[in-house]
């Protein structure tokens, strides 16, 4: 079995500035990995194969790319990760996600199913359904889960998806990101493993990333997630060569 594959999640026929050094510097950092670009079908290629010579592109029908709610679907899809399960594990990695160092040896060696960047106040959700209905509801709070820059055992999280299928409509019908099932229900199972919010941000950071990097004693991440949106002073000292100081590499 090989061990993992990274998939880069596109949609458009060319990335923005940001995207563009975010994703040149983790397949940088990447280089030994196996990567491979997921999209929709019918997307003009062109850019990427110029830019990234030798990575393979694998699409999908065009509505799993066409919204939120439908990458949300083939992310939850038994059969996005049944066509995976050669590698143990799979890295998503967005466009708008960077990776720092290549670290995955060593979070693929944690008993870990699934890891992303922490929820710092937390995502709480009542549970009421299946053999949590009614007097059995109950409230769910997670700390870990953004799928952004996510790391995933292939088969405990499909696993997760049949042993928790009846809440994937729930999921659906509500708007609630992929990344939440992982994360809420994963905690209601009898077999998938969670880091907690301290293990995680050493894995990815998103939400108050200046906060973590203290709390850490200064250590970096492997990699952080929509970083240009959240503290963008904090991490414009970590990468003096990125747009946010007016130029691109």
């Amino acid at each position: 079995m090989n061990n993992t594959i990274v998939l880069v999640p596109v949609y458009k026929p060319t990335l923005e500035a940001y995207e563009q050094y975010s994703l040149d510097q983790s397949l940088l950092v990447l280089h030994n990995q196996e990567v491979m670009l997921i999209g929709p079908e019918g997307l003009d290629i062109s850019y990427y194969t110029a830019r990234y010579p030798g990575i393979r592109f694998r699409s999908y029908a065009a509505n799993y790319f066409a919204s939120i709610e439908g990458y949300n679907h083939l992310l939850l899809s038994q059969s996005f990760y049944i066509e995976y399960l050669s590698y143990e594990f799979m890295l998503i990695l967005q466009t708008d996600a960077i990776v720092l160092r290549d670290e995955l040896a060593i979070w693929c060696s944690r008993p870990f199913d699934y890891i992303g960047a922490p929820f710092p106040c937390g995502i709480e959700v009542y549970v009421n359904a299946g053999c949590y209905e009614g007097i059995n509801g109950k409230n769910v709070r997670a700390h870990v889960g953004n799928g952004g820059l996510s790391l995933r055992r292939v088969q405990k999280c499909l696993s997760l998806i049949v042993e928790h299928s009846i809440f994937l409509n729930i999921f659906s019908q509500t708007g609630s990101s992929e990344d939440l099932f992982f994360s809420l229900m994963g905690q209601l199972s009898q077999d998938f493993v969670l880091p907690n919010e301290i293990i995680a941000s050493h894995f990815s950071l998103e939400l108050r990333p200046s906060y973590y990097f203290q709390i850490n004693g200064e250590v970096l991440p492997m990699g952080g997630h929509a970083w240009w949106k959240y503290e963008p002073d904090f991490w414009s000292k970590l990468l003096p060569d990125s747009p946010l100081h007016g130029h691109l590499r």
